[in-house]
């Protein structure tokens, strides 16, 4: 693992620095998150952008027609479940919280649609909790890489990356796995022959023997 930090560190130690000075809207994140289930970054990206050019609260959504609601958040794919869920969790942060939100992990999951992955992106991204949030391009690097097993589910790989990774750089191991995921270790064709940590992988070696 101390490998794979430093070069973590020294290939997206900017990026992920200039991610950490930010204090991102808590509700925008959550919700994006809840539009990033099962479906691209960038049909994710498109339909938040389109979503929050519109509403930037709870109660703005409540305000919404379902079916403009749905027309908005269309681009992420199974746009009229992930409204209702949307309908939902706006209505009970409108009612139960006001002002304030869920900044726990149990408190999160109660909510509509969210699980531990969307619970664990809320606490990492938007609290700064030390919590690693365990997307498909954090799962990919860590199983090709063989910090986990291959049939390894949530909870087992984020508890063992969090037993591996000290708590000052698990912000360092989201986001950067997920830059790197996106660039070159992709769950399709990845790009083995850029890879500077070929030599530790599995998938690579295995690839390579074959």
């Amino acid at each position: 693992m101390k490998r794979v930090l430093e070069f973590l560190r020294e290939r997206y130690g900017d990026k992920i620095r200039r991610r950490m000075g930010r204090n991102p809207d808590l509700f925008e994140l959550l919700i994006t998150t809840i539009l990033s289930h099962r479906t691209r970054d960038e049909n994710t990206a498109l339909a938040s952008e389109r979503l929050f050019s519109v509403v930037t609260s709870p109660e703005e959504i409540l305000r919404l027609e379902d079916r403009e609601l749905e027309e908005l958040i269309k681009p992420s794919g199974t746009f009229r479940q992930k409204a209702r869920r949307i309908k939902e969790v706006a209505r009970i942060l409108a009612e139960d919280y006001g002002n304030s939100f869920p900044k726990t992990r149990s408190k999160l999951m109660k909510l509509p649609g969210v699980g531990p992955k969307t619970a664990d992106v809320v606490l990492s991204y938007g609290l700064g909790k030390p919590v690693i949030a365990v997307d498909v391009h954090v799962e990919v690097c860590s199983k090709r890489l063989g910090f986990v097993r291959e049939d390894a589910k949530y909870e087992e790989i984020r508890k063992t990356l969090e037993s591996l990774v000290p708590e000052e750089d698990r912000f360092l191991v989201n986001l950067g796995f997920v830059n790197f995921g996106r660039e070159i270790c992709r769950t399709r064709n990845p790009k083995c022959g850029e890879c500077e940590l070929k030599e530790l992988c599995s998938f690579y070696l295995n690839k390579k023997d074959r």
